[in-house]
């Protein structure tokens, strides 16, 4: 219970970031999610099946000021994150290297999916500012995941089985 309030707590955190702090410090008018690349973290420390709750419930923060394609924040983090999560089972997760690059391509992956499901359906939206918000989220992994893989080590965050 206490790992579910955690992460409950750190998503509604970074959310409120993106959304009031993260504005202050553009690049060429783009900015990162920092709720995006936390869930990216995670799931590559913790492996896709609590990445794929996470991602739900990251999407649907992120769904409320998404106004013109509802829930595809959620179905799109979520799948990311299963696919983080998978990833991550096959590299060495202590090591940072790694994890950044696929932080990168994750966020490259979500962006086109973005791009290719608004354009599908009927809304327009510009791909040209998708790979410096890669680069953007990156830069951030870089400073973010060894202490989200330190957290998701925590003796509450792990599950283990008790026989």
């Amino acid at each position: 219970m206490k790992k579910i309030l955690m992460l409950i707590l750190i998503s509604i955190l970074l959310f409120i970031l993106d959304n009031v702090f993260v504005p202050f410090f553009p690049i060429r008018n783009i900015y990162p999610s920092l709720l995006f690349v936390f869930i990216v973290c995670y799931s590559i420390a913790s492996g896709s099946w609590e990445g794929l709750w996470l991602g739900v419930f990251a999407g649907i923060l992120q769904d409320i000021y998404f106004i013109d394609g509802f829930w595809i924040n959620t179905f799109l983090n979520m799948i990311i994150c299963v696919i983080a999560g998978i990833l991550g089972n096959s590299i060495f997760k202590e090591k940072k290297f790694i994890p950044i690059i696929f932080c990168f391509l994750l966020a490259n992956l979500k962006g086109l999916l973005l791009f290719f499901t608004l354009n599908l359906s009927g809304i327009y939206s510009d791909i040209t500012n998708m790979f410096f918000i890669s680069i953007y989220d990156m830069i951030i992994c870089i400073f973010m995941y060894k202490t989200v893989y330190k957290f998701s080590k925590k003796n509450y965050m792990e599950s283990k089985w008790k026989f």
